[in-house]
């Protein structure tokens, strides 16, 4: 939004460019039938459509709350009782990992993804199909594009990967690779509106994916915010009335962040002291065989001994290797999760700094309106008087002309106010129920990873308590 001279209400320009698809009208159908002016149907504010707050079934979005009621809720919270649809169940599995194209310049790693479940809009109750990385990346970005209400889940930062594994065709990398690329299958099956969406189906079920022309048409600039119209609108603005409730959950996002983050420094510290331990193992199970060299009558057991502590060390690595591959990327992960629900809560921010804004300028309108009728001066003052003056303007035509400018343009922007205020409360709404779908898969999450962590301790004790307890009897065959 920029004003060419201030008090120059005709004079509005909104530069944020508009979309083919947008459909402005969903949101103004109690808006007179009069269309707004070409200026005010550009701005960013008109160019969006239902799709956006499409979080939930749309029988949850209360079109005709209360204002006062809506305010009044901005108190609550940020975890209130609200309604959130159950997911239908889906069991989403990447397995079986292969390298197509193989000594070629286009080589990539295909994996086998198989899908059961209950939806209706799905042809069979299971699936299988195949998937490369970027057909994952398409169907992040076209999720993030179509459905900007919804946190999206992040997809594994290929570029990060492969700098830990130095290999992005080897085993190590492939591994982690799947294993994330099934938790972002896994966070879209969980959410009640992603697992429903159209693109998430094709890319689960259809077996002629290169011929969906349809799904690949759409180009990156197409959607509403692929352009960060918003962001740079409002990149130097601020919420002058903040809400509540969103100010506690950003709160609670960045808690979330720290205390994984501490996790996460802390677990580097465990990793790397299981190694040392591992390594400490190997070198002194190497020392108890080379003592038995020199040790007569008891050289065999001594180098069982020493065998054993080999597998015991072993049984160290695995458990580190598969504690970092399945805990500590988990961490990684959910940290950029939280960085996702960031995203969406500024989104927000920016459409309520958008109707502030809007407001602001229609009671600009207003006192300009209210002074060129009391003192028959605008906000051009004296100056613009005198030119009129001068040019032997007739002063009660020239005032008649200001306030017919000036009665449409406030006639457009009390619309472009209501538009706005509706888009901001709507945008608000879903926002707190996503940010119930955040917590129950955050829930879920925290859940499955201690107990795989536990699981893995669990196995790495019983493997040494397996190993210490068949050296026993070999030691105990030591005679004097």
């Amino acid at each position: 939004m920029s004003f060419e001279s201030e008090g120059d209400y005709s004079s509005v320009a909104w530069d944020t460019g508009t979309t083919d698809y947008l459909k402005p009208e969903d949101l103004l159908d109690q808006v007179a039938e009069e269309p707004p002016s070409q200026d005010l149907t550009r701005s960013t504010i008109s160019n969006i459509d239902d799709s956006m707050f499409s979080t939930l079934a749309p029988s949850t979005i209360n079109h005709t709350d209360n204002i006062a009621n809506n305010r009044q809720s901005a108190t609550d919270s940020y975890a209130p009782s609200v309604v959130v649809p159950a997911a239908y169940p889906m069991t989403i599995t990447v397995t079986s990992p292969v390298k197509e194209l193989d000594g070629t310049k286009e080589a990539f790693i295909s994996y086998l993804i198989t899908t059961e479940t209950t939806l209706e809009t799905f042809v069979a109750p299971k699936a299988t199909v195949r998937r490369r990385f970027q057909d994952f990346v398409f169907l992040c970005n076209s999720l993030s594009r179509d459905f900007a209400a919804c946190v999206v889940p992040p997809l594994p930062d290929k570029h990060r990967l492969e700098y830990i594994t130095g290999d992005r065709f080897g085993p190590e990398f492939v591994e982690k690779r799947r294993a994330s690329l099934q938790r972002f299958l896994e966070r879209l099956a969980r959410h009640p509106t992603l697992q429903k969406s159209e693109y998430f189906r094709i890319f689960l079920e259809s077996s002629e994916w290169n011929a969906e022309s349809f799904y690949r048409q759409k180009k990156s600039g197409d959607g509403v915010f692929e352009n960060f119209g918003d962001a740079l609108l409002n990149a130097f603005s601020k919420i002058k009335k903040p809400d509540e409730r969103f100010i506690e959950i950003k709160e609670n996002i960045d808690k979330i962040e720290e205390n994984l983050q501490t996790i996460e420094r802390l677990y580097f510290k465990i990793i790397k002291r299981q190694s040392d331990l591992e390594a400490d193992y190997r070198e002194f199970g190497t020392s108890i065989v080379n003592l038995g060299q020199f040790e007569t009558g008891i050289e065999t057991q001594l180098k069982k001994f020493g065998e054993t502590t080999e597998k015991f060390a072993d049984a160290w690595k695995r458990m580190t290797d598969r504690e970092e591959s399945e805990y500590l990327n988990q961490i990684r992960e959910f940290l950029s999760y939280c960085h996702c629900v960031k995203n969406v809560l500024k989104l927000r921010d920016q459409k309520q700094v958008d109707f502030e804004e809007l407001s602001e300028y229609l009671q600009g309108a207003l006192i300009e309106k209210e002074n060129l009728v009391s003192t028959g001066k605008g906000s051009t003052g004296l100056s613009s008087f005198l030119v009129d003056y001068i040019k032997n303007v007739d002063q009660e035509q020239a005032k008649k002309e200001r306030l017919q400018k000036l009665d449409a343009k406030i006639t457009e922007l009390k619309r472009e106010v209501e538009s706005s205020n509706d888009i901001s409360e709507k945008f608000s709404d879903e926002i707190v129920k996503e940010y119930e779908v955040f917590q129950n898969i955050k829930t879920v999450e925290l859940k499955d990873s201690l107990l795989a962590y536990t699981d893995r301790h669990v196995e790495f004790y019983r493997q040494g308590l397996q190993l210490w307890e068949e050296i026993i009897p070999i030691l105990e065959d030591i005679t004097i």
